[in-house]
């Protein structure tokens, strides 16, 4: 599973309305990723991504972190009480073949204080919506070549 996405890293992941760009990928255990995400006028977000942990084909543990644009970490631009640093664990499940289950878990993490953990709590809707976006971009990509 993980393999395939080796052939598909040149389309835009990014949510819905957005548009990405992979400055740096170094998808491996102990590398990292910077890139940056466009679609709100007048806003470049940076992030950076540190993988921590690639079971192939199965699983993708990493933090990620808002930064600016020389990597220096940094909060989000619009939300300075969203926390700094968030640990997403992508996980892939062969259900049938032809057929994969995607879980998402993501989460604060590292030094985050209450009003940090409300804030994305409250922000859930906005995160669901931004990740069934960018999924829904895999599966017209992959739908795409496919066919």
């Amino acid at each position: 599973m993980l393999q395939g996405l080796r052939k598909i890293k040149n389309i835009d992941y990014a949510p819905t309305g957005m548009e990405m760009q992979f400055i740096r990928a170094d998808i491996k255990e102990g590398g990292s990723s910077f890139y940056f995400m466009t679609g709100i006028p007048g806003v470049k977000m940076y992030g950076k991504a540190e993988y921590l942990k690639i079971e192939k084909p199965n699983l993708i543990v990493y933090k990620q972190h808002f930064a600016d644009e020389n990597e220096n970490l940094s909060r989000h631009p619009l939300a300075p009480t969203w926390p700094s640093s968030m640990l997403t664990m992508v996980k892939l499940t062969e259900e049938s073949p032809g057929k994969t289950r995607v879980t998402i878990a993501w989460e604060p993490c590292d030094n985050f204080g209450a009003e940090e953990l409300q804030t994305f709590i409250k922000g859930r809707g906005g995160m669901t919506q931004g990740w069934t976006g960018s999924f829904d971009k895999l599966g017209d990509y992959l739908e795409a070549i496919i066919n």
